[in-house]
C-alpha cells in the first residue's frame, strides 16, 4: 500500500497475513484507512532518525543529542573535564600553494580518516575542523572510566594516528606526497556549549585548557615534533615522555612545560 509523506515522496508499505485465502476485503479497508494516520507517525520517526544522524555527522554524537534535546539557546553550556587533542597538518600552506583546491579537498579527507577513526574508537568526539585543523575532547566522567584510563586511551589513538599519516601517501602529478601532523594532547576543565552570534550557534568548547592546547601545538610545529603533552597529561601517562623544557606560551602569565615520546626526536 502507498504510504505517502508530506513533502511529496511516496513510500510503499507491505502486508502479510497466515490467514487462509489472504486478507478480506473489510480487513484491506482497514488497512487503507489506517494508512494515513500511519504514514504521520512513520513520517515523524523518519524525520528524527534523519536529524540525529545529521547533527552526529556535524556536530558529534554528544553534541547532537543535546541540540536534540532542545540545549539550542545562546549561552547554554556546561563545564566538563576533558582531555584535549588538537592537531593540525604540517605543510599546509605551502601544499595549498601547490596543487588544485580540489586536490586540497580529498588530501584533507584522506587525512582526516587517518585520526577520526581512531579517535572515535577511543572514546573521543569530534568537534570541529579548521582548515587543516582538529578539535576533539575525549570526556572523563563515571561513565567512562577515570583519567588516567581516558588519557591512556587517547594516547593510543595517537599512536595509532601517528602510523596511519604515516603510511598515507597521495599522488600529485608525477611525485609521491607523504604527511606529517603534529597533536598536543591536554586534560583540564572546558566550557562546553552554544556559543555564537545572532541566530547562527556553534556548539563547541573553550576555555583556558583549550587555548593552552592551541599554544602547545605550535609547539611540537616548532620542535617538529609529532605527539607532544602538557605537563597535566604527562603526568597522567607517566613513563612514555621525556622532558622537553619550559616555552613561554602567548596569553599565560607562566611558562609551560612541555613533554615529547620518548620515541621521537626534537629537531635540533
Amino acid at each position: 500500500l502507498p504510504v505517502p509523506f508530506i513533502d511529496g515522496t511516496m513510500n510503499a508499505s507491505s502486508w502479510t497475513t497466515r490467514q487462509p485465502g489472504g486478507f478480506t476485503d473489510e480487513q484491506l479497508a482497514a488497512l487503507r484507512r489506517v494508512v494515513k494516520p500511519l504514514a504521520r507517525v512513520i513520517e515523524i520517526i523518519s524525520l528524527s532518525r534523519t536529524a540525529a544522524s545529521l547533527l552526529d555527522t556535524y556536530v558529534g554524537n554528544r553534541a547532537g543529542e543535546r541540540i536534540l534535546g532542545g540545549q539550542i539557546r545562546r549561552g547554554h553550556t556546561e563545564t566538563m573535564n576533558a582531555a584535549i587533542w588538537l592537531s593540525d597538518l604540517r605543510g599546509f600552506t605551502s601544499l595549498s600553494d601547490r596543487v588544485p583546491a580540489e586536490t586540497v579537498v580529498d588530501v584533507l579527507n584522506n587525512y582526516f580518516d587517518c585520526q577520526v577513526a581512531a579517535i572515535r574508537n577511543h572514546g573521543g568526539e569530534v568537534l570541529k575542523y579548521m582548515g587543516d585543523g582538529l578539535l576533539a575532547v575525549f570526556p572523563i566522567d563515571e561513565y567512562v572510566g577515570d583519567e588516567q584510563q581516558v588519557c591512556s586511551n587517547v594516547l593510543e589513538a595517537a599512536h595509532e594516528s601517528r602510523a596511519s599519516v604515516a603510511s598515507l601517501q597521495y599522488r600529485i602529478g608525477d611525485s609521491v606526497e607523504r604527511f606529517r601532523f603534529g597533536v598536543a594532547l591536554h586534560v583540564g576543565r572546558i566550557l562546553y556549549g552554544n556559543i555564537g552570534g545572532g541566530n547562527r550557534l556553534d556548539f563547541t568548547c573553550i576555555g583556558p585548557a583549550v587555548n593552552l592546547a592551541a599554544r602547545l601545538e605550535k609547539i611540537a610545529s616548532r620542535l617538529q615534533r609529532t605527539v607532544v603533552a602538557s605537563e597535566g597529561f604527562a603526568g597522567i601517562c607517566r613513563g612514555r615522555w621525556s622532558d622537553l623544557g619550559e616555552f613561554p606560551v602567548a596569553g599565560f602569565s607562566k611558562a609551560a612545560r612541555v613533554y615529547g615520546l620518548t620515541d621521537e626526536k626534537s629537531a635540533a
